[in-house]
């Protein structure tokens, strides 16, 4: 492992350390380094976890290094999976909290800054928002949490694992900002290749941790071919089912809330692996395996057809998605700009009108986009575009008389 960065960037202790893992990201890196380092609080530091990527990975980050001393790069000699990634960041950062943002997604440039009053005002230790998907087929994009969830909401330990099994949104997948005290030495289970984040967090919520989550899409999450959170294979769901069965068993007896929300993932988890060996059977074409399992399990049978399904519903409205406008114009008078809120008026307890954010993403459909920005309003709503490339107003001007 080799850390690389300037000296000078080592100095003070900053607000944020920022830990990007990445393997292989290439063009996707830019716009998520230029996300975080675009961000309205500037007090904050980059750590970047190469896993011995073979592409332009380490070239892009060096480049970036040349013009902003806040970031740092570690360089591992072998991939060992996103979990020791950011361990190894873990051990680096020196930040009073400590934020995880991939290097193939997007954050808005007001994230932390709203995160941070959020986290103050309901006094928790671990603050999460919503994700934003983004798709680069064109489809339509989508929010993790329903609509039930609408203003800023506590969980503790029995909500985290039960969630996602009750027609509530899976958590697992949001990306929190952790008090660094209150993480202290504890690191992801770099056994796990998928779910670190769960467990990472299920681990600090049942030693006392408090945790809040502000539904609003802050966090722009790519959904692509390439992503490893795209499926669970087999090897992933054994993992998953193993870490789960040993904290069981270190825990030893639970309230029954925890107990009962402990039985029921293990439960989603064993049907998971049911569902991923038979597409893997089928996928060798051992016939044999793939009969035997659907006879002694009908539901597969049905999961499957209903994924397939899903599948070509998916492919069918894709080339339709992606006839959009290479070039908008945002304002205050536009349906799906909502009104700017400054950070210090903010109202967590009021519902968040959670369509605009859609609308607004929609506008790119994952794919890059030109936005000119006449007010505050403007630039705020801009950051809910993935990959927005965003302009002056007046500099567009400018430019139309020059012509």
């Amino acid at each position: 492992m080799r850390s690389i960065g300037p000296q000078a960037a080592r100095i003070a202790t900053p607000l944020i350390s920022v830990v990007m893992a990445n393997f292989q990201a290439g063009d996707k890196l830019v716009p998520a380094m230029q996300s975080v380092l675009r961000q309205s609080v500037a007090d904050l530091e980059l750590i970047v976890c190469d896993d011995a990527s073979g592409d332009d990975s380490v070239a892009i980050v060096e480049r970036f290094m040349r013009d902003d001393p806040r970031i740092s790069l570690i360089r591992a000699d072998a991939n060992g999976g996103p979990a020791r990634s950011r361990n190894r960041g873990l051990d680096a950062a020196r930040g009073q909290w400590i934020a995880i943002v991939d290097s193939d997604d997007i954050i808005h440039p007001e994230r932390f800054e709203r995160l941070l009053a959020a986290v103050n005002h309901a006094g928790a230790d671990l603050i999460a928002d919503d994700l934003l998907h983004f798709y680069e087929d064109g489809a339509p994009a989508s929010l993790l949490l329903g609509a039930r969830q609408d203003t800023l909401f506590s969980v503790d330990a029995a909500q985290w694992v039960g969630a996602g099994f009750d027609g509530s949104a899976p958590l697992g997948y949001l990306k929190p900002m952790i008090r660094a005290e209150v993480l202290g030495d504890l690191r992801y289970d770099e056994s796990l290749r998928i779910g670190e984040d769960y467990d990472l967090v299920l681990r600090l919520l049942l030693a006392g941790a408090a945790m809040s989550i502000l539904p609003e899409p802050y966090y722009l999450y790519r959904r692509h071919s390439g992503s490893i959170s795209h499926r669970l294979s087999v090897a992933d769901l054994e993992a998953m089912i193993i870490s789960q069965t040993v904290m069981r068993a270190w825990l030893g007896a639970v309230p029954s809330e925890l107990a009962q929300a402990f039985d029921c993932r293990q439960e989603q988890l064993a049907n998971g692996l049911a569902f991923e060996e038979l597409v893997a059977a089928i996928k060798d074409r051992r016939l044999g395996q793939v009969a035997s399992l659907l006879l002694s399990e009908p539901r597969l049978g049905r999961r499957l057809w209903q994924s397939f399904s899903e599948g070509r519903r998916r492919k069918a409205q894709a080339p339709r998605a992606k006839q959009v406008a290479g070039a908008v114009t945002l304002g205050a008078s536009a349906r799906h700009v909502p009104d700017y809120i400054p950070v210090e008026a903010e109202d967590w307890t009021a519902p968040r009108q959670r369509q605009a954010w859609l609308e607004l993403a929609d506008l790119g459909r994952g794919q890059p986009i030109d936005v000119t920005c006449p007010d505050q309003s403007a630039h705020y709503a801009a950051g809910f575009i993935p990959m927005a490339r965003i302009r002056e107003a007046v500099v567009h001007a400018e430019r139309e008389l020059v012509k």
